[in-house]
């Protein structure tokens, strides 16, 4: 019997495998704890009616406050009584699965384990009856030290659902959102991928490949992340408000513009990593912070609640245009040179002008470069030409007459690069290139260098009425040979030495016996050290290995519980 459609606070919807209708799951203010599921006929989406298939009334697990998704199982078209998958959030974080024929499973959850929210619960694989997800806990695991985790959930049976925190690769703990996509097929292990977006603008693409193997001991894997790589965002940032949409192997999000209507995003990380706005014809919905979205075929279902009434729209993503009512003028964003989403572009005739505005400036600065760099290079060639010139008149500053005699140079206090000899200062060439031959004095001869003669320096005086130094000539002394002295040969014969050995006189000395050393023996100081042979205790190699039994599988509480928190028993322990 069709009905209006009901108005829920937080509610979930999931298309159903026969693509003609949408499940809408929630639990109504004013009945706490009754869990109820309508499919919803979108034929005149401007006039949906809903018909009521099944209900479950626990006020133990259910709740109107808490968040809700749903999800059917892609890989299960085949079964006409496959069923969508309901999981509530928060501390008590229970889940069921809700079948066409009307029955709904006991809730169940995961020991100690809840999931904070929807928008950090992605869906990347999907084959046959099973589902993985990639989420964010609760509590973060003692092992990883990260809250992500993989999970495993089954169409079939709800407890047979597992998981699993290791997952190789761990997206950062404070994340803004997170949307999957999973690439449809038969075959296991599963494919898909892990898209999560971070607070400060961000996002991070991760593989994800899913194991439908059983746990049979710890160290098998449920689901594992891998080859990270940023989303090029466009300049485009996220809200906090985005809600995230899985459309088997593209994503979509949707988000609030400034003036309140809704924007839409989409990414195909199996062909790209860039994030692109999507482009609209004509109006859009407006953006409400408890909206809920899902897929239908090629259409993008949105589920707004008001205070009276509820109402859906539907984007056609081949079309690419919004139905339904109280669609709104959407948001024209400014054009930027920058925006990704390539419509805004520079024309070509302010581009022509931008390039003739800038190709005199790129001249005047060449201009300027090159003219300091010619100034630089004239001043530093004047300067060593001036400092080359001071240098050949300080040298040629001593009386050639002076030189001509023989006289030396006085000392100088600075050292010269260019002297040969150290503490003399050899001139440097004049700039034209002459030969100067000082006079010499008649009867003057240069000494040759002998290597068997003494070097006597000249002297130098000073005049100590002038108030510089002038060079005096000197007496020149002949050098000196030295001879050594000849002693007189002296013929002093010696007489001939003869040597006489002493006379030894051996002395007979009295027979000793040899003695042969022998160590005592003391027995408490030389111990054994034999080492004694090991045996194992007896209950050693008969005592069985107790064999794995996972316990972070789904856990179904007893009926007749009176609180929803479940309380491990003592002979079991938690693994993480």
């Amino acid at each position: 019997m069709s009905s209006p459609v009901p108005v829920y606070q937080n509610v979930c919807i999931a298309p159903t495998l026969s693509g003609s209708a949408i499940w809408l799951v929630g639990v109504p203010v004013a009945n706490e704890g009754r869990l109820e599921a309508y499919s919803i006929s979108l034929t005149n989406i401007n006039s949906p009616t809903a018909t009521l298939v099944a209900n479950q009334s626990n006020p133990l697990y259910w709740s109107s406050q808490a968040q809700k998704a749903c999800f059917n199982f892609p890989g299960n078209s085949a079964n006409p009584n496959s069923p969508v998958m309901m999981q509530q959030f928060g501390t008590n974080s229970y889940l069921t699965n809700i079948y066409p024929n009307g029955t709904i499973d006991f809730p169940s959850n995961f020991q100690g384990v809840g999931f904070v929210s929807p928008k950090v619960y992605s869906l990347s694989g999907a084959v046959g009856p099973v589902n993985w997800f990639t989420a964010v806990a609760n509590v973060s695991s003692l092992t990883t030290n990260s809250p992500w985790t993989g999970l495993r959930m089954n169409g079939t049976e709800e407890t047979e659902s597992d998981r699993d925190f290791i997952i190789s690769l761990y997206p950062t703990s404070n994340p803004l959102l997170s949307v999957g996509t999973y690439i449809p097929t038969s075959n296991t292990p599963a494919q898909g991928y892990h898209i999560v977006f971070d607070t400060i603008g961000g996002g991070v693409i991760y593989t994800a490949l899913d194991s439908a193997a059983p746990i049979i001991t710890s160290q098998d894997r449920i689901l594992s992340l891998s080859s990270p790589q940023n989303v090029d965002m466009g300049g485009f940032t996220l809200t906090s408000n985005a809600v995230p949409i899985t459309m088997a192997s593209v994503a979509y999000i949707l988000d609030q513009a400034p003036d309140g209507s809704t924007v839409m995003y989409t990414i195909n990380p199996s062909q790209t990593a860039k994030l692109q706005r999507v482009s609209v014809q004509g109006n859009v919905p407006s953006f409400s912070a408890s909206l809920a979205a899902t897929t239908l075929n090629s259409q993008i279902v949105i589920y707004t609640a008001g205070t009276t009434a509820a109402i859906f729209n539907a984007f056609d993503t081949v079309a690419g245009s919004w139905s339904g009512s109280g669609l709104v003028t959407p948001y024209v964003y400014p054009t930027t040179s920058s925006s990704s989403s390539g419509s805004s572009q520079t024309s070509p005739s302010s581009s022509s002008k931008d390039s003739s505005s800038k190709a005199p400036i790129g001249a005047i600065i060449g201009g300027v470069v090159g003219g300091l760099v010619v100034i630089a290079l004239v001043a530093f060639l004047f300067i060593r030409h001036r400092r080359r010139n001071n240098g050949a008149s300080a040298a040629t500053a001593t009386p050639a007459a002076a030189l001509g005699t023989g006289a030396v140079a006085p000392p100088m206090s600075a050292y010269d690069s260019n002297a040969k000899n150290e503490g003399y200062a050899v001139a440097p060439a004049p700039v034209l290139q002459q030969t100067y031959q000082p006079p010499m004095q008649p009867g003057f001869q240069q000494q040759q260098y002998n290597p068997h003669h003494s070097y006597i320096p000249q002297g130098f005086s000073m005049d100590s009425t002038k108030t510089s130094p002038q060079p005096q000539p000197l007496q020149q002394h002949s050098p000196m040979i030295f001879q050594p002295q000849q002693q007189p040969y002296v013929d002093q014969t010696q007489q001939a030495y003869h040597y006489t050995p002493p006379t030894l006189t051996a002395v007979p000395q009295p027979v000793q016996s040899h003695q042969i050393f022998q160590p005592q023996v003391d027995a408490a100081s030389n111990p054994s050290y034999t080492q004694a042979i090991y045996t194992p205790s007896a209950g050693t190699s008969s005592t069985p290995q107790t064999p794995y039994t996972p316990v972070n599988q789904a856990h179904t509480p007893s009926s007749g519980a009176t609180s929803p928190q479940y309380t491990p028993s003592n002979t079991q322990g938690y693994i993480s």
